[in-house]
């Protein structure tokens, strides 16, 4: 599999429990989430941000290849 065909996540912040379920939307449609790849909205934001600023996807925390 090449770089282009992977997918990971950031790796959740503990806001929600690892085994509870949070519905998050993406687009026009609702996607579920477990607590391990959940963020509090404004560490989501700062990232984001963070990534905006510097391209540096390495510094935002722990990836979780799917």
């Amino acid at each position: 599999m090449s770089n282009t065909e992977r997918t990971s996540l950031l790796a959740g912040d503990g806001t929600v429990l690892p085994g509870a379920e949070v519905e998050v939307p993406i687009l026009d449609d609702l996607a579920a989430f477990t607590g391990d790849q959940v963020l509090d909205i404004d560490r989501a934001w700062n990232l984001v941000h963070d990534f905006t600023q510097t391209r540096a996807a390495d510094l935002l925390g722990e990836w979780c290849e799917l």
